[in-house]
């Protein structure tokens, strides 16, 4: 049966608040649920002060029960670096999220969304000493990125073309058909004099601006920007402009082919990093490139480095402090800029994926996981090797009884050395056999690492504590262990990349912790296709699935989702229909005929990452072979779930199918 849920989900789900309140209250100090995991407060961005002394965050606070679906809040706070003088700026029902400080400190800078002061996303401003924030711009379409210039006098942001007066005329007379390939609505550069409240736009060139970055003199913004805007060429086909501040045409840096990241200039302004691909099918921008700002052509830094590049700031014109993921962890290092020398500082502890840094006083703030907690906000000295936890958002955690992780690692079948995250039930008991969940990560380049791995598409807890071993692998094609490891799957998908989690699980089966007959597998979107693929082709090796948001037809899907390019260029390596055996081979579907493991299917109504159709094709295909299925659409839902109360239900829901099938 397919089930919709929506506001019948939310009522059904309230009412059982209701009744069992109670009980949820006895059991809230040693028993995780789904409810609690769903509610988890988590930190999500930390800027340090310009003289370094404090901290502002952001809280992610999701909806509730009783919220308007897909309500969510973003607090805004201060702490000392110490510990001390915590302050709260903006909580519910008023959000503050994209933080950053004024120059001279005296204010936070943050979008929102107010509706009684603009019908759209603006960037607003606090006095740190306090006060009520105030609207900074007013543009009549939504503020998507902003950044205050090195001297505080201008703002840079982008927002979106807004409808022709023609455009809304025909839209209200029904002529609002789509003509794919025209009439594109730009993301374009804008920039605001604070003094004075006129905005301007900096160039008039069709390019779809998605990152900037100031030069330290003011005088120039770099940026990246494709120039059709949509999302497949988002990711694929940027290229780096330099453009002068009060106006004139985009100059190229630079060549450049495939992903880029982050862009930062050098404080004396001679200097571009930016993290970027290796070519155009490296699945990540995960290589430190150095080039002039003048223009020439880019020196990698991080060649041959089994690590990913995620973020870096410069510490002086020569050192750059580098972000990376590395295996299971994150790392630090410090870069000498130009040149393949570089200094480890620490990792292999907290798990960390953004920082920010204040050179001067070599203070580190970063939004930090560990198994016993998710993202806190965590500061310390840069050469100090450790941090100090400053916050404790989420106290009902420190009274459960969770189950213990750690990083094992094992050989693929051609011995390549892979690693995952394995999860014991609470109280666990070396000499007995579990049962086995795989929560397999997305993407493929997605990365599953040491630290809060409980979530609501992910609740590695929850299933622990109900008696449940869960195998987290990092197989071939992940990220965090550099371009040849990412690339190892190419042309090959589900081949190697899939044994390597065969391979894992007969090394927990060789090593007497499992039981080999109690199998279930589950994961969303790429980790999907990998509980679909393992569901009919490798259906006598598991029990159970439940497929989020899953690949199960390679060649429509190929035709169908919305990074058709990504797909061919990064993830396959080829394009599909020059490849149709290999391609349909590699589908979930084509073994149809092999399956016979009962299979959940979950997927958001509006995807179109990965188009719903995805999901049908599977569910009825397992249908019309009477192999027990279950199909649940989640509505105003994309490539995700993001609603509480759906969040939930699919907690539950899976839960009570790998108990059913698997236990």
């Amino acid at each position: 049966m397919i089930y919709y849920t929506g506001n019948a989900s939310m009522k059904r789900i309230f009412s059982f608040l209701l009744i069992c309140f109670p009980t949820l209250l006895l059991n809230a100090q040693s028993v995780i649920s789904p409810e609690m995991i769903a509610d988890l407060h988590t930190v999500r961005q930390v800027a340090l002060s310009p003289d370094g002394q404090t901290i502002a965050y952001t809280y992610h606070i999701p909806g509730a029960a009783d919220s308007k679906p897909g309500k969510a809040w973003y607090e805004l706070h201060t702490i000392g670096i110490d510990g001390s003088k915590h302050r709260k700026y903006v909580s519910k029902p008023n959000s503050g999220y994209s933080i950053s400080w004024g120059p001279d400190g005296n204010h936070i800078y943050f979008l929102s969304y107010r509706g009684s002061d603009n019908a759209y996303t603006q960037v607003y401003r606090i006095p740190i000493d306090g006060g009520e924030a105030e609207r900074v711009t007013e543009h009549r379409s939504a503020i998507d990125n902003y950044q205050i210039s090195p001297n505080g006098e201008w703002i840079a942001y982008t927002a979106r073309d807004t409808q022709t007066r023609e455009e809304k005329l025909n839209t209200a007379a029904g002529k609002d058909w789509i003509v794919y390939g025209e009439n594109y609505k730009y993301n374009r550069l804008y920039l605001k004099e604070v003094s004075s409240g006129s905005s301007k736009l900096v160039f008039e060139d069709d390019l779809e601006v998605k990152g900037f970055s100031w030069s330290p003199d003011g005088e120039n913004i770099v940026l990246k920007a494709s120039e059709i805007p949509e999302i497949d060429y988002n990711y694929m086909f940027q290229k780096i402009y330099r453009v002068n501040a009060k106006g004139g045409t985009p100059t190229l840096v630079c060549s450049t082919a495939g992903k880029l990241g982050h862009l930062e200039v050098s404080p004396d302004g001679k200097t571009l990093a930016f993290a970027g691909a290796l070519d155009i099918s490296d699945p990540l921008p995960q290589s430190l490139f150095t080039v002039p700002l003048s223009g020439g052509i880019p020196v990698n830094n991080t060649e041959g480095m089994e690590a990913s590049v995620t973020g870096f700031t410069w510490e002086n014109n020569d050192r750059i402090l580098l972000h990376c993921a590395e295996g299971c962890y994150y790392s630090f290092y410090r870069q000498q800029a130009g040149s393949q020398k570089r200094e480890f500082l620490f990792g292999n502890g907290e798990i960390f994926t953004s920082f920010s840094f204040h050179p001067q006083s070599g203070v580190v703030a970063v939004p930090g996981s560990s198994p016993s907690h998710p993202r806190e906000v965590l500061a310390g000295k840069i050469d100090k090797l450790k941090f100090d936890r400053l916050t404790h958002s989420n106290p009902v955690l420190a009274s459960l009884s969770l189950g213990k992780q750690n990083v094992i690692s094992w050989k693929g079948p051609d011995g390549l050395k892979i690693e995952g995250i394995v999860t014991y039930p609470p109280g666990y008991d070396k000499g007995s056999k579990y049962p086995l969940l795989l929560q397999i990560h997305g993407g493929p380049e997605g990365i599953s690492t040491n630290g809060w791995n409980t979530r609501s598409l992910y609740p590695v807890q929850l299933y622990a504590k109900a008696g449940f071993v869960v195998l987290e692998p990092n197989y071939r094609g992940s990220g965090g262990r550099g371009v040849a490891f990412a690339k190892a799957d190419h042309r090959d998908m589900a081949g190697k990349e899939f044994e390597d989690v065969i391979s894992g699980v007969d090394t927990l089966i060789a090593r007497g912790i499992i039981d080999p007959d109690k199998i279930g597998t589950g994961g969303f979107s790429y980790g999907g296709y990998f509980s679909a693929w393992a569901a009919t082709k490798y259906s006598d090796r598991f029990k159970a699935s439940v497929v989020g948001a899953g690949i199960t037809n390679w060649i429509s899907f190929s035709g169908t989702t919305d990074i058709i390019y990504e797909n061919a260029l990064v993830h396959w390596d080829l394009w599909w229909y020059e490849y149709m055996d290999l391609v349909w081979g590699r589908s979930p579907l084509a073994h149809l005929n092999n399956a016979n493991t009962p299979t959940l299917i979950v997927h958001g109504e509006n995807d179109l990452r990965v188009p719903i159709g995805q999901s049908f094709e599977l569910y009825n295909g397992l249908k019309l072979r009477n192999i027990p299925t279950e199909m649940v659409v989640y509505k105003r839902q994309f490539h995700g779930i993001r609603e509480w109360a759906a969040q939930v239900d699919y907690m539950e829901r899976s839960l009570q199918w790998y108990r059913t099938h698997v236990q």
